[in-house]
């Protein structure tokens, strides 16, 4: 909803929670846009002059948290892989994932990472297939970036090996948050596998 009309940021959080909550213990079918609002601290009137739909406030409260994310981190441009060649490259994921890690402590990653694997509701289309798209595309111009220093194996095509890391990434988040939230082991497991994996895969 490209016009939706940020709440105060006392009650932008509390939907946030209560979404999540509800969404994480429901499952989307499940979930009850009552129960939100009881949650949230809101009337029904207050909350529908925001969202009118469960599609909308799902949609919603995810652009929420990726602007949140946005506003604490910012993904390096896939150049910055390949200033100084193959070995800076993975110097480069190193540095990466170790911003990934000390991420995943912050409410609004771990908030989002509980709403965006969620079975069912509107990945197809909305906040969710977008980010998706522009990590995936975002992915593959740092692989393109790896293969051209020398970094990464160039055996596959470009596309298939893209749609294989994204797929690995995925898995790992999705294991990481499973069961209701991400404990401090699946934490240090989510941050080692992803370089242990994509080294395994991906180095020349």
């Amino acid at each position: 909803m490209d016009d939706f009309e940020r709440p105060a940021p006392d009650r932008h959080r509390a939907l946030a929670e209560a979404t999540v909550a509800e969404f994480s213990r429901a499952g989307y079918e499940g979930a009850s846009l009552n129960r939100i609002i009881r949650a949230a601290g809101m009337s029904k009137s207050s909350f529908y002059h925001f969202v009118g739909s469960k599609d909308e406030l799902f949609d919603t409260v995810v652009r929420m948290l990726i602007a949140d994310v946005a506003a604490i981190w910012t993904p390096p441009a896939p150049a910055e892989f390949a200033e100084f060649g193959a070995r800076a490259f993975w110097r480069h994921v190193d540095e990466l994932l170790e911003q990934l890690g000390a991420l995943s402590a912050t409410p609004a990653l771990q908030h989002l990472g509980r709403i965006f694997y969620l079975p069912g509701g509107a990945e197809a289309s909305g906040a969710r297939a977008e980010l998706l798209a522009s990590v995936r595309a975002w992915v593959k111009d740092v692989l393109k970036t790896g293969r051209s220093s020398g970094a990464v194996r160039d055996e596959l095509p470009l596309d298939l090996q893209a749609d294989i890391v994204f797929a690995v990434l995925r898995a790992i988040d999705e294991w990481a948050l499973a069961g209701g939230g991400m404990t401090a082991e699946r934490a240090a497991v989510a941050a080692s596998a992803p370089g242990l994996v994509l080294r395994r895969l991906l180095a020349a």
